[in-house]
């Protein structure tokens, strides 16, 4: 009994052992594995060239490019009319807001030319204030949200959609004014509910119009709390934009699975918005919009996103990789410098040519 018993223990711990050496090997196997593609990883960024690395930025570039091609079409096949009636549904009520009534200088004449432009039309003007007190009195349960936010832009932006969602009208930023002899009900005609193109992708909150009681502007508002803190706003800017700004409206937009057989939404170029990019815009002559100089929210990372990376993102790219490669392999020998020159020479002049055409008119 006792060898049955011996024997017994020796295969058991003769199966544990060869148990375990088949979870060595096969550990050793997926270490291997892991092993040859961070070498074969290793490699290929060693022998990549720089137009390799390009070659992306290049591509994405180019989209851009259309994109704003296709945004600013000529706008001459836009219709503002779903039915050849065009009866106004928006209320005909013109909101803009500051943070005091003491509006600066350079937007004073804004308020004036909204009203002349609209006789019979209410004007609403909206401060910090008025703002916080139409959440505290109709929407307290996004109060502590709202309070919350910590840039004053942030509750300027999610005030607009809780000002529409109220009484319905039209909303507009102090920087865009109606041409004279111009009315927006050009842009409106018989919509429910108007969003704006921006000039690159996607859509803004600088002007917007609904009828009261929107169901979109009502599931814009249970979404913002969801979107006040999110892992992927590090930075100011970003941060302003995703949780109640002009990307976190897109956004919504895009989602909101309601009707959208009466929503209309307006080309860059009938509202008149020209790309920050760019010194002038033909295509905005025919809109009944103009705007004056705005962004007062930027600080220096909405500098950098805008100007440098959204605008002129070859001309950086080409930069960083021209000193990313100077640090790695030094200065090139005399047999390499003509063919060292001529590369960096046409990726400076690729850079500059789609700089030009990013900023044409």
């Amino acid at each position: 009994m006792q060898e049955l018993k011996a024997r017994v223990k020796s295969s058991s711990s003769g199966a544990r052992a060869f148990s375990g050496a088949m979870f060595d090997l096969k550990d050793d196997k997926d270490k291997n594995r892991i092993s040859i593609w961070k070498k074969r990883l290793s490699d290929l960024f060693q022998r990549c060239d720089t137009a390799y690395i390009l070659a992306p930025v290049v591509i994405l570039q180019l989209i851009f490019l259309y994109l704003e091609f296709v945004g600013g079409l000529p706008t001459g096949g836009f219709k503002a009319c779903h039915t050849e009636e065009c009866k106004q549904q928006i209320p005909k009520i013109i909101h803009q807001t500051y943070k005091t009534d003491k509006v600066p200088k350079n937007w004073a004449s804004t308020p004036p030319a909204w009203k002349s432009a609209h006789p019979g039309w209410k004007y609403e003007f909206w401060t910090d204030e008025r703002n916080r007190k139409l959440i505290e009195d109709h929407y307290s349960w996004f109060l502590p949200t709202y309070d919350a936010y910590p840039y004053g832009i942030q509750r300027s932006d999610a005030a607009r959609y809780f000002i529409l969602h109220k009484y319905g009208g039209v909303y507009a930023d102090l920087d865009i004014q109606p041409k004279e002899g111009r009315h927006v009900s050009e842009i409106i005609g018989d919509a429910d509910l108007v969003l704006p193109q921006t000039p690159n992708f996607g859509l803004t909150n600088a002007f917007m119009a609904s009828v009261n009681g929107s169901a979109f502007f009502g599931d814009v508002m249970r979404q913002l709390p969801l979107h006040a803190n999110k892992w992927y706003q590090i930075v100011r800017h970003w941060k302003i934009m995703t949780s109640a700004g002009p990307t976190f409206l897109w956004a919504q937009y895009e989602r909101w699975a309601g009707d959208k057989s009466r929503s209309l939404v307006v080309p860059a170029a009938f509202w008149g918005k020209c790309s920050i990019c760019k010194a002038e815009c033909r295509d905005v002559k025919t809109s009944p919009l103009h705007h004056l100089m705005g962004n007062s929210w930027f600080a220096i990372d909405s500098f950098i996103f805008n100007y440098i990376i959204m605008c002129n993102p070859i001309p950086l790219a080409v930069v960083i990789l021209f000193f990313v490669e100077l640090y790695r392999n030094g200065r090139p020998s005399k047999s390499k410098r003509m063919t060292f020159a001529v590369k960096w020479v046409a990726f400076f002049t690729m850079a500059a040519v789609l700089s030009y055409l990013k900023q044409r008119p």
